[in-house]
């Protein structure tokens, strides 16, 4: 008997290594080379700078994650890959990535970050609210995985939380993180809305 999900996914197998042939040799090695030499800059960057602090490392690997989640469900928003750099490389020192061409392009969304942090929101445009996407996807992984697991909070109590103190400009990032948290409870969306 056959199965039509398996058919289905037999044909966009087929399809996707279709599209892949047709790609010049040439482009897709440069292609995965560079985003391979990235991911290793990114990686040597976390972790000369978390030193041997792996609650840091996991912060930073979370913080991109939660990032690229916002990201791919915020309209309008940067690629779910150039947040999820973004969130990893959030402490580095924007000097040190403007240096490094790899991950040149991600300093002025750090420093961006790293600013709102201090001041708050500036200028709404494609930076800040990359860093608004980084700052809010830091603060909940802080909050729901705190060193002391009495001090972690559940996903809902924490976008609770986040949604009392939002301004106008991030309750649309709260609303993406909404949608990217798998299972979110209904009342949950009810809540926010």
């Amino acid at each position: 008997m056959d199965d039509p999900q398996l058919t289905y996914a037999t044909l966009d197998q087929l399809e996707a290594e279709r599209k892949l042939r047709s790609i010049p040799a040439c482009l897709l090695e440069s292609t995965w080379t560079r985003e391979a030499q990235v991911e290793a800059v990114v990686d040597a960057l976390l972790v000369a700078t978390t030193v041997d602090d792996l609650r840091a490392y996991a912060h930073a690997r979370n913080t991109g994650e939660w990032a690229a989640r916002i990201a791919t469900a915020l309209p309008c928003s940067p690629g779910a890959a150039f947040m999820r750099r973004c969130g990893v490389l959030a402490d580095v020192d924007p000097a040190v990535l403007q240096r490094v061409p790899e991950v040149r392009e991600y300093a002025a969304v750090v420093r961006a970050f790293q600013a709102l942090r201090v001041a708050g929101i500036g200028e709404d445009d494609g930076v800040q609210t990359a860093a608004l996407i980084v700052a809010t996807a830091e603060e909940f992984d802080a909050m729901i995985c705190a060193p002391d697991a009495t001090c972690a909070h559940s996903p809902s109590a924490v976008l609770r939380e986040m949604f009392h103190s939002a301004t106008p400009e991030s309750k649309p990032i709260l609303h993406a993180l909404v949608r990217a948290i798998p299972n979110a409870p209904a009342d949950l969306s009810a809540t926010v809305e």
